[in-house]
């Protein structure tokens, strides 16, 4: 839970001889552009290092990913965290409820996300499912270099948000993206104000693969405990 408005012209209308950045830019939202009209879901496996800012510690833990287009603005999520073994559990975002079970203990937790749902769809799709188009509109958007990401060469974005609503919870986004094909995100980057951030490593990505039309449900064994902490 750690989780304004810019024309797209801005990238794609540059006057006169444009930089590579800018090229490598257009080039990027376009790919999205053309992407974001047939992706329904996608999963993967993602390494997810989380960095506390005020005691300098990394912690790191392996999810399989499973994400589920649901509207033009809207997707479910489900992580199933696997590693460590001690900090396994299943968070599942749907609508505006968020669910955690924690089998060690056979409870589940359910939080309202109220107002907050829309962004957090928004974050959700950001690098799946999202445009170029749309992208642009919440963030300030720009290219930041070239790396050499899993043997292949990637571009890096700086995503700013453009939403003060935004900022109160993110300051930057960096994402590495394929610099030829598929536009879909290698890594992840995600700063907050407290200068903590959480790095996501994407792999074993499939694009549209069959869901079942459970896939993104809670397998709840009997006897589950259910708590609202909200309450």
């Amino acid at each position: 839970m750690k989780f304004g408005v810019l024309s797209t012209a801005l990238f794609l209308c540059a006057v006169g001889f444009a930089e590579p950045s800018n090229d490598a830019l257009r080039d990027v939202l376009a790919r999205m552009d053309q992407a974001a009209v047939s992706f329904k879901g996608m999963t993967a496996k993602a390494t997810i290092v989380e960095h506390t800012n005020v005691i300098d510690e990394n912690t790191t833990e392996s999810a399989n990913m499973t994400i589920k287009k649901t509207g033009p603005d809207q997707a479910e999520l489900l992580l199933d965290f696997t590693d460590p073994p001690e900090s396994r559990r299943s968070v599942i975002i749907a609508g505006r409820k968020l669910q955690i079970y924690f089998p060690k203990i056979n409870t589940v937790q359910v939080y309202d996300l109220g107002k907050g749902g829309e962004q957090i769809d928004r974050f959700i799709m950001l690098g799946f499912g999202t445009s170029g188009t749309e992208l642009a509109k919440s963030f300030n958007v720009t290219v930041t270099g070239t790396e050499a990401l899993k043997g292949s060469p990637s571009i890096k974005l700086a995503l700013i948000p453009t939403s003060d609503e935004a900022k109160k919870y993110i300051t930057k986004i960096e994402m590495w993206v394929p610099d030829h094909g598929a536009p879909y995100p290698l890594q992840e980057k995600i700063y907050e104000p407290s200068s903590d951030y959480k790095l996501t490593s994407y792999s074993d990505v499939k694009i549209n693969p069959e869901l079942k039309p459970d896939a993104l449900k809670l397998k709840l064994p009997k006897g589950v405990k259910t708590e609202y902490p909200q309450r």
